[in-house]
């Protein structure tokens, strides 16, 4: 709309707002009709003022925007950015559908102005915006062209709005996201996409944060944040760019922190920490030997079965984790020493397949983790042999002291199985047997029936990971590694049903996905933009559509089309 049009709607507006006041003075109170229909229509930007790549806009203009319908005012307000963003609040004034916007210290000369209406935008029927809309304007004579389209993956459990946040490292050189006002701000759409607009030439970094607890700012260790792989570097001849795949997640700061320790016997040593951890060094126990370090699955809970304990001697402890967020605690601590004996019995924790739940394949191992460290030795025959069990010969191979795997010497026979461990087959170190018996059930199909998932991405100067997730049961997935300069990857042996098919470039050859940091900033591996849901029938080969590793994170795009 052009400005004259948005001025006329201005002056209609207010002489209807005046006209009603009128009425309203003269008149007895009067109200719309109750019930009928609920208004579901979405609303929309109708126009605005200064209209779209207008240049030579004065410093005094003021900002309008006219809606489709009347809209909820503290909603709109709050979804308001105007990049390059100033540090006083800009001012709103109201006429019915539209709205007048003023920064306190103008617009300043020879700027690129990028005005966008978040998507959290919604009428007094709290119907919101499908999508936010942007517009943009120059104070000089032209308006900067620099184009990023982007999308951020989210997982369903980080709950909030999500904000775009691009730094212009020309002005800051190392942003703080917790300190530092963006310079360019937006909101990504239902699907994830989001767009910066009107950029000059120069060097940028981008962030997207799931707003948690909804204070349009970023809170560490509360907000899901997606960290990019590079900065991006724009200049006068190049068109818009689309970049890579980002991933939030909640980046943990801070350091495991041990909750308890304590001996519940002459033996034991039994330690809780308040997250998961993985032990990096091997602990040590001042003046006494660890004969065994054990933890349970997914927990805080390490376990340190020791030479037989003095009672009541004080031991030094320490030992080295970190949490899943790569954040490192170096514990020191001490404990006294126990002159009980054990008695408690070891139990079955976790074993996989999960029961009833699982298909596998005929040379599918099975694996089981127990509560205590196990002795090595395995009572043979270890499986009851009766008309509804088997009793399958093998291979057991012990992972950890607590963490047990069988491979079986023929393979599975077709259909349903039960397996039940033999009582005493397997004991702790100190001799006693399970308090429970071993179970698995599970259905075990034809290899021939089994899929393959195959695709290609864009050749890699490092390695790429692709992984192929069930949507339908839990703990199964597929994994293929990609050379440097091969673009081909495949993965045999699928059972069939639903994947999610992703990626990462792996940079640091580790096989886990790096997420990165956003103080000091560290990088996190490009993804390899994630596929469609793909269904894996029986015998069949499921090729995927071309996965698109962005080695360099960022590729010209055509059109300036949402991807």
């Amino acid at each position: 709309m052009q400005s004259a049009k948005c001025k006329v709607q201005w002056k209609v507006k207010r002489s209807a707002v005046l006209a009603a006041l009128v009425l309203f003075v003269g008149c007895a109170r009067q109200m719309a009709p109750p019930g009928g229909p609920a208004d579901t229509t979405p609303p929309y930007v109708a126009g605005t003022s200064p209209a779209n790549d207008s240049v030579r806009v004065g410093g005094e203009t003021p900002i309008c925007i006219l809606f489709s319908e009347t809209m909820d005012h503290r909603s709109v307000e709050e979804a308001i950015f105007i990049s390059p963003q100033s540090e006083q609040v800009p001012k709103f004034r109201w006429r019915g559908d539209a709205l007048q916007i003023r920064l306190a210290d103008g617009l300043r000369m020879d700027r690129t102005y990028v005005i966008t209406i978040g998507q959290a935008s919604a009428d007094e029927w709290r119907n919101r915006m499908v999508a936010s809309h942007s517009f943009r304007f120059a104070t000089g004579d032209v308006v900067n062209q620099g184009e990023l389209f982007g999308r951020v993956v989210r997982s369903n459990e980080h709950v909030g709005q999500a904000f775009a946040w691009l730094y212009d490292l020309g002005v800051v050189s190392e942003p703080d996201l917790s300190n530092d006002v963006a310079h360019y701000v937006t909101q990504p759409d239902d699907a994830g996409h989001f767009q910066f607009s009107g950029l000059g030439p120069g060097r940028y970094r981008v962030f997207v944060f799931v707003d948690a607890n909804q204070n349009k700012a970023y809170t560490p260790g509360v907000d899901a944040l997606a960290v990019p792989p590079q900065d991006i570097s724009l200049t006068d001849d190049l068109g818009p760019f689309r970049l890579g795949d980002l991933k939030s997640v909640v980046r943990d700061t801070s350091a495991p922190v041990l909750s308890a320790i304590r001996t519940s016997d002459q033996h034991h040593v039994l330690m809780r920490f308040d997250e998961t951890v993985r032990i990096v060094t091997e602990p040590v126990i001042s003046g006494l030997v660890i004969q065994a370090v054990y933890q349970d699955a997914d927990s805080g809970r390490v376990g340190l079965f020791t030479q037989k304990q003095q009672s009541g001697q004080s031991y030094e402890v320490r030992i080295s984790v970190v949490d899943r967020s790569g954040n490192r605690a170096d514990i020191e601590s001490a404990v006294r020493g126990d002159g009980t004996a054990d008695r408690r019995l070891p139990e079955i924790l976790n074993v996989h397949p999960k029961l009833l739940d699982a298909r596998i394949l005929p040379d599918a191992r099975l694996e089981m983790i127990f509560s205590d460290a196990m002795a090595p030795d395995i009572v043979e025959p270890f499986w009851v042999a009766s008309d509804t069990t088997l009793s399958p010969t093998g291979r057991f191979d012990w992972m950890a002291a607590n963490h047990l795997i069988f491979t079986p010497a023929e393979s599975w026979p077709l259909d349903q199985v039960r397996l039940q461990s033999v009582v005493g087959a397997v004991k702790d170190v100190v001799g006693h047997a399970l308090k429970d018996r071993i179970v698995f059930d599970f259905t075990v199909i034809d290899a021939d029936e089994a899929g393959t998932i195959a695709g290609s991405i864009s050749p890699l100067d490092q390695f790429g990971m692709i992984e192929a997730v069930s949507m339908e049961t839990a703990h199964i997935s597929y994994r293929a590694q990609v050379a440097p300069g091969d673009s081909t990857f495949e993965m045999t042996g699928v059972i069939p049903g639903f994947y999610r098919v992703s990626g990462f470039v792996d940079v640091n050859g580790d096989g886990l996905w790096t997420r990165g940091t956003a103080l000091p900033f560290v990088p996190a591996e490009a993804l390899i933009s994630l596929a469609d849901t793909v269904e894996v029938p029986s015998r069949w080969t499921v090729d995927t559509r071309r996965l698109e590793a962005l080695s360099g994170w960022f590729l010209p795009i055509v059109t300036k089309d949402m991807p």
